[in-house]
């Protein structure tokens, strides 16, 4: 497919673009990530068999690896959202007679949690999944591979201070928090599907989306490791069945993944005050 070849030819560039337009106005640390990680796909999938006049329907499944790739800028959160509140105090119990207390600010503002933007490549998924078809001993069998470039937003939320309320300072703890995110972007899909008798293909780009959570540790000021989950929607796929000669019905197959993973981001630039103070 032309279209999904030159967005990938253009991708990296676009990718710069992107991220130096989104900048804050506070100062922000450009950086590179590696994922590398284990896929787990479901694929829905139904087709009709006009040799055997059969329509099937049902789920398989698959695991491969994934790795990829981000480009990426930090920021703090109270940089890209500077506004000032008053929030009232509040108690959160956690054992009997100690709670988590805050006292209220009458000039709040966020706090300056780690706030990422980046475009994230992800490929090497390669899945084989099996579904009914026209009898038991011929199920069809999806051949599937595919990569997906998205935008990506994750907040990194630091635990030392509620650890440190609850059991005192812990060193050891102080540079560990916790993520959650989401992205959307294309996701490009190539599957081919047979029973032995019939068989079609298709190549398709499509919306892809993702929510992720997991955690991170600091490991120097400017090396970060992290590990999570995420659930990709790969989108879907459709085609024609032929027997080589003739058209002999249709398949389909929608795609999502549980991926754990494990990355190394490096900060290695510094934006200083884009925009002014």
């Amino acid at each position: 497919m032309r279209i999904s070849r030159i967005i990938r030819q253009n991708a990296p560039l676009a990718c710069a673009l992107l991220l130096l337009s989104t900048a804050p106005a506070g100062a922000a640390d450009v950086y590179l990530a590696g994922t590398l990680g284990i896929s787990s796909a479901t694929g829905d999938a139904s087709g009709f068999n006009s040799l055997a006049g059969v329509s099937s329907s049902g789920t398989g499944n698959d695991s491969s690896p994934v790795y990829g790739s981000s480009l990426g800028i930090l920021f703090p959160l109270n940089a890209a959202l500077p506004w000032r509140m008053r929030i009232p105090g509040f108690a959160i119990p956690y054992w009997p007679g100690r709670a988590l207390r805050y006292e209220g600010s009458e000039d709040a503002s966020f706090p300056s949690w780690q706030t990422r933007f980046e475009l994230e490549w992800l490929g090497g998924r390669d899945f084989e999944i099996s579904s009914p078809g026209a009898n038991a001993s011929l199920p069809y069998r999806s051949d599937v591979s595919g990569s997906s470039l998205m935008a990506v937003l994750r907040l990194d939320v630091p635990v030392r201070a509620p650890i440190t309320a609850m059991f005192g300072r812990i060193p050891i703890f102080e540079p560990l928090s916790i993520f959650g995110g989401g992205g959307v972007g294309i996701g490009f899909t190539d599957v081919k599907a047979s029973d032995t008798v019939v068989s079609g293909a298709q190549d398709s780009m499509g919306l892809a989306y993702q929510v992720t959570a997991g955690m991170g540790y600091a490991l120097t000021e400017s090396v970060h490791w992290s590990v999570g989950w995420r659930y990709v929607d790969l989108g879907d796929a459709s085609m024609t069945l032929t027997d080589g000669l003739t058209d002999r019905g249709s398949f389909s197959i929608d795609l999502g993944a549980h991926e754990f993973t494990t990355a190394l981001r490096f900060s290695f630039w510094r934006i200083p005050f884009l925009g002014g103070e």
